[in-house]
C-alpha cells in the first residue's frame, strides 16, 4: 500500500488545482455579470450577458485544460487498476524491447492526446472570444441607438417649447414619430406631450388651439391605426383645457382620462365616436355652448360624466347606442342646461343621473328605446334618477319605449319639477320610487306603467 502512496497523493494535489481554478473562473464570471441598479424613471435596455471564461490570458486557459485532461487520465486509470484486483506492476527490467516500444507508442498517444486538448481548448477560447466580441458590438450598438433616440427626445422636447406656431407643430409631429420608433420608452413620450396640454392656456395665441388638437388627433390616430397597446400606454388629458374640441368619428379603444378637464368655446364635438373601453370625465367642466356626443356607439363601455359641471346651453347624446354600456352622470351638476337622450337605443344599459344636481334644466327622453334581450332574464336596461336634488326642471319622456325596463327615482326631491309623457309604450316598466317626492311627479312616472305595449318600427332587432 505504501507503494501507492504517492499516486494518491498526486491525485489529491490535482484536485485541489481544479477546485481552485474553477473557483478563480467563477470569481471572474461574477465581476462580468454585476449590474447597477436601474433607474424607475428610465429604465435601461436590457443588455446581453457576455460568455463566462472570455477573461484572463491564454496560458491560464491551456493550464485549466490540460490539468482537466490530466486528472481525468489518472482517474481513469486509477479506476482501471482497481477493477482488475490491484495486479502487482512489474519492474522496468522485465519489459523486453518489444514491449518499451509499445509503452513508447502509448507514451506518445497520450502526449498526441494532450495536443489534441491544447487545441480544442484553443478553439473554444476562440469561440468564446467571438462571442464576446458580439455581445460588445451589441451593447455598443443599443448605446449608439438609445444615444440617438435621446438626441431627437431632447430636439422634440425644445421644439415644442418653441415660440413659433409651425415650430411647435413639427415638435408634436417629432415627438409622436419617437414614439412609434422607441416603443421602451413610448409612455414617456405620450406623458410630455399630455403635459403640453396641461400648460397654461394663452388665450392671445390663437394658433394654440391647432396644436393642441393635433396631439390629441395624432396620439389617437397611433392607437387606432399603428396599434399601440391602449393597454399599456396611457392617454391621460387630466387637467387640460381644450377650446372648440373636435374629436369626431374618432374610436377610443382603451381607457382614456378627461378628468378635471375644461370644455369650453362654441362646440366640444364627439359625434359618431366609437367606444369600447372606459372615458372618464368625473369632475370635467363642460362650458361649451353645445357638448355633442350624437350618434355615438358604445359596446362594453362606461362613459363617465360623475360629478362633472355642465353650464353651457345643450348636452346632446341625441340617437346614440348603448350596448351593455352606462352613460353615468352622478353627482354631476346642471344649472341651465338641456340633456338630450333624444331616440338613444339601450340594451341592457343605464343612464345614471343618481345624486345629480339639476336647475332650470331639461331632461329629454323623448323617443328614447330601453330594451334587454329576452334570453338576459337578470340584466334590465334603467334610468337612474335616485337621490337627484332637481328644482324648476322639465323632464320628457313623449314616445319613448320601454321593454322590461326600470326607472329608479328612491329619494329623489323633484321640486317644482313636470313630467311630459305623451304617447309613451311600456312592456315591463318597473318604477321604484321609495322615498322620492312630491307624490304628484312620482305619480306622473307611474302611469307610464299603464301605457300600452311597445311597438317601435325601425328599431334593429334584440340580439339573443
Amino acid at each position: 500500500m505504501l507503494a501507492y502512496l504517492p499516486s494518491a497523493l498526486s491525485l489529491l494535489v490535482l484536485l485541489a488545482l481544479w477546485v481552485v481554478v474553477l473557483r478563480a473562473d467563477h470569481r471572474g464570471s461574477l465581476k462580468l455579470e454585476f449590474r447597477a441598479p436601474r433607474r424607475q424613471a428610465r429604465p435601461p435596455v436590457v443588455e446581453p450577458r457576455p460568455p463566462r471564461g472570455t477573461r484572463g490570458p491564454m496560458a491560464w486557459a491551456l493550464v485549466k485544460w490540460v490539468l482537466l485532461a490530466v486528472l481525468l487520465a489518472a482517474a481513469t486509470g486509477c479506476g482501471l487498476y482497481w477493477l482488475l484486483g490491484r495486479p502487482a506492476l512489474p519492474v522496468i527490467t522485465a519489459f523486453t524491447t518489444a514491449e518499451l516500444l509499445d509503452l513508447l507508442k502509448i507514451g506518445l498517444a497520450v502526449v498526441g492526446g494532450l495536443g489534441g486538448v491544447v487545441a480544442l481548448a484553443v478553439g473554444y477560447r476562440k469561440q468564446q472570444l467571438s462571442e464576446a466580441a458580439h455581445v460588445i458590438a451589441t451593447r455598443q450598438e443599443q448605446r449608439e441607438r438609445t444615444k440617438f433616440f435621446n438626441e431627437r427626445y431632447g430636439q422634440a422636447a425644445e421644439q415644442l417649447g418653441h415660440d413659433s406656431f409651425a415650430v411647435r407643430l413639427a415638435g408634436v409631429y417629432a415627438m409622436v414619430g419617437l414614439a412609434d420608433d422607441w416603443p421602451e420608452q413610448r409612455q414617456i413620450c405620450v406623458d410630455v406631450l399630455c403635459g403640453y396640454l396641461r400648460t397654461p392656456y394663452p388665450a392671445e395665441d390663437r394658433t394654440e388651439r391647432e396644436v393642441r388638437q393635433e396631439i390629441i388627433n395624432t396620439l389617437l390616430d397611433r392607437v387606432w391605426e399603428r396599434g399601440w397597446d391602449s393597454e399599456t400606454v396611457r392617454m391621460d388629458f387630466r387637467g387640460v383645457e381644450f377650446e372648440d374640441l373636435d374629436l369626431s368619428n374618432r374610436v377610443f379603444q382603451g381607457n382614456f382620462t378627461f378628468d378635471g378637464a375644461t370644455f369650453h368655446g362654441a362646440r366640444a364635438n364627439f359625434s359618431n365616436a366609437r367606444f369600447t373601453g372606459g372615458i372618464s370625465f368625473r369632475g370635467a367642466r363642460f362650458t361649451a355652448a353645445v357638448t355633442s356626443f350624437v350618434e355615438v356607439s358604445a359596446k362594453g363601455a362606461t362613459l363617465d360624466f360623475s360629478e362633472a359641471e355642465f353650464t353651457g346651453e345643450l348636452l346632446d347624446f341625441s340617437t346614440a347606442e348603448l350596448t351593455r354600456s352606462t352613460v353615468d352622470l352622478t353627482g354631476a351638476v346642471v344649472r341651465g342646461t338641456t340633456i338630450r337622450f333624444y331616440q338613444v337605443l339601450v340594451r341592457v344599459g343605464t343612464i345614471a343621473l343618481d345624486a345629480a344636481e339639476l336647475q332650470r334644466s331639461t331632461v329629454d327622453f323623448s323617443m328614447v328605446n330601453l330594451m334587454k334581450p329576452r334570453k338576459r332574464r337578470d340584466e334590465w336596461a334603467a334610468i337612474g334618477l335616485r337621490a337627484v336634488e332637481a328644482e324648476d326642471c322639465v323632464f320628457r319622456f313623449g314616445g319613448s319605449r320601454f321593454t322590461e325596463a326600470e326607472i329608479r327615482l328612491a329619494d329623489g326631491r323633484f321640486t317644482g319639477c313636470s313630467v311630459e309623457a305623451d304617447g309613451v309604450a311600456a312592456s315591463g316598466l318597473r318604477v321604484t320610487a321609495e322615498g322620492a317626492e312630491p307624490a304628484g311627479f312620482v305619480e306622473a312616472l307611474r302611469r307610464m306603467k299603464n301605457a300600452g305595449s311597445p311597438q317601435a318600427p325601425g328599431v334593429p332587432a334584440e340580439p339573443q
